[in-house]
């Protein structure tokens, strides 16, 4: 369990081509007093509900047991304990054993097949009893009432860590599995806060020209102009430049989101305007002054003359050959100036918040905090036995239970095999908890004291490396203190209101019809004017091409969903 955080960062940015998601853990152990212990002698009727006047127990085991017919995705590369499969492993069998409840399947698909074969099953009405939705599909499913109502199961059963958990983004990932009043879905709920870009610049540079860390967008610009035109690598040559972008323009690495930010624009984001009516913050009057001003960096020189043939690999190579001194990307973003560092004796980087143009402080654009859902059929007779395999998957994995490495991970033959994956229903950890988590890390590696992180659920991974690194300045610790670092930053800047959360996660019909030919609209005509072969004033074609060919519908396809919650 200690090393899932760092696997995870790295599988990020080996996939660079999309957007991670954060990942996650979470929240205060002590906070549920109910362990799933197994339990005899209750009765099908007292677990499930039909005596409201009862307490309800979250963990109740089902006597006799029930079966459970699901559906869900699976992936080729998955490994299993010797022994154990997908229809025999350490979670159903502890669903059995604890809950009383048997898993069927009534099939599975790999992950790349699955929501065609879902999109089958819906338009056949052939629905399997539990099973993951996205965003349209729930609303798809929704619409049709073929949805049980989990809105008294969820009340009555789910513990109180299971709710404070689902909670923690202040109820949007709840919010957005209502519909007319009814709880449809349970949401697998994650950590946004894990998401700002920061800006990394390289201090080792700043030292060598005399300059000082950036405190406002204006030191933002002397200092890119200084790294273009003042020799920071002593090579004479002019073969430097201030900012590094890739041809993505957007994501976690080299990207123009956190440079967007400071002019408090918020590209490829759902954003509600003053009237609280979603608009598209990619085509705001915000993001036309920040491609004016990165075009006129381009024209200085500042930004790599082939960024727009050049994707996050490769800058990540010119990042090593030192060709680049700052980069807006999210807290991770050491592991990928690893190689860098390594390569280049003395080079260090160190994050800081994203200053704005006006001095008011910037927000960062974040996702929105519900990455899936999942679904009850109409009709089933326990629904309460999703909300206690939820509950179960919070104890163990963000609970009190969180130390028993059997649910998390095992090791066998020198392999790490991930058996937390095999929960059906399970969610992670929301920006509340991960908050809680890195204050209680950032006292204990300032105390030394690594018994502080007692009821830290999230990075407890990071404490020894990072203590290491600032003790002996060990460099195979530099990549997780410097992730430290970057969370540093974000506690102390990206909190609370200072975050932007997409007013919507889902997509809707012409969504799903007309965003290729969107997204590469807005990617081509941003990346022209940038690179100057077309004036700052093709923004204004875009806005007005991006509503004809689409988004005007899609605004309001948005904007009507959301009315109907």
């Amino acid at each position: 369990m200690k090393k899932r955080s760092l696997l995870f960062m790295v599988t990020l940015v080996l996939a660079f081509s999309c957007i991670a998601a954060a990942c996650s853990n979470g929240q205060n152990s002590n906070v549920n007093t109910n362990e799933p212990t197994p339990q005899t002698g209750e009765t099908a009727e007292e677990t499930s509900g039909d005596s409201p006047s009862e307490p309800a127990d979250p963990f109740g085991k089902f006597d006799p047991p029930i079966e459970l017919h699901v559906a869900r995705a699976v992936e080729q590369n998955w490994t299993y304990p010797q022994g154990d499969s997908i229809d025999n492993n350490v979670w159903y069998r502890e669903y059995e054993e604890l809950l009383g409840i048997k898993i069927v399947h009534d099939w599975t698909a790999l992950a790349n097949e699955y929501n065609r074969k879902l999109n089958v099953s819906i338009a056949s009405g052939s629905l399997p009893e539990v099973f993951a939705v996205s965003a349209s599909q729930l609303k798809q499913l929704a619409d049709a009432g073929q949805l049980e109502d989990l809105t008294d199961v969820y009340e009555r059963y789910a513990s109180d860590h299971t709710k404070k958990l689902q909670m923690g983004d202040g109820g949007a990932a709840l919010a957005s599995a209502t519909f007319n009043g009814q709880l449809l879905a349970i949401p697998v709920v994650n950590a946004p806060i894990y998401e700002p870009n920061l800006l990394w610049v390289r201090t080792d540079w700043l030292e060598k020209l005399g300059l000082p860390e950036p405190e406002s967008f204006e030191d933002v610009l002397r200092i890119s102009e200084a790294f273009t035109q003042q020799d920071p690598d002593g090579n004479g040559k002019p073969d430097t430049y201030g900012l590094a972008v890739n041809n993505y323009l957007y994501g976690p690495i080299t990207s123009l989101t956190g440079f967007a930010n400071a002019f408090h624009a918020y590209p490829q984001t759902w954003v509600k305007d003053e009237a609280g009516k979603v608009v598209y913050g990619s085509a705001q009057p915000e993001m036309k002054l920040a491609l004016g001003k990165l075009q006129e960096m381009y024209k200085a020189g500042q930004l790599d003359r082939e960024f727009g043939v050049k994707d996050g690999n490769k800058v990540a190579e010119d990042i090593a050959a030192g060709k680049f001194g700052m980069a807006f990307g999210a807290n991770w973003n050491p592991y990928v100036f690893l190689d860098a560092v390594k390569k280049n004796p003395g080079m260090e980087w160190k994050p800081f918040a994203v200053p704005s143009v006006d001095g008011a402080p910037s927000k960062a654009s974040v996702g929105f905090s519900a990455s899936g859902y999942v679904v009850v059929r109409k009709g089933v007779k326990h629904p309460e036995a999703v909300v206690k395999m939820l509950n179960l998957h919070e104890e163990v994995v963000h609970g009190s239970r969180r130390d028993e490495e059997q649910f998390i991970t095992v090791e066998e033959n020198g392999e790490r095999i991930n058996t937390s994956r095999l929960s059906i229903v399970q969610s992670g950890v929301s920006n509340d908890g991960v908050l809680e988590s890195l204050k209680l890390l950032r006292e204990a590696i300032n105390n030394e004291d690594e018994s502080l992180l007692a009821d830290a659920l999230t990075e407890t991974d990071k404490y020894g490396p990072t203590v290491d690194y600032l003790k002996t300045g060990n460099m195979d610790n530099w990549a997780v203190a410097h992730q430290y670092f970057g969370f540093e930053v974000t506690m102390d800047n990206y909190t609370e209101d200072r975050l932007l959360m997409t007013a919507f996660g889902g997509q809707t019909p012409t969504m799903a019809d007309k965003w290729a030919t969107l997204d590469k609209l807005e990617k081509e005509t941003f990346t022209k004017i940038i690179m100057g072969a077309a004036p700052v004033d093709e923004f204004d074609k875009f806005v007005a091409d991006w509503n004809k060919l689409g988004g005007e519908t899609i605004l309001a396809e948005i904007n009507d969903w959301i009315a109907s919650q």
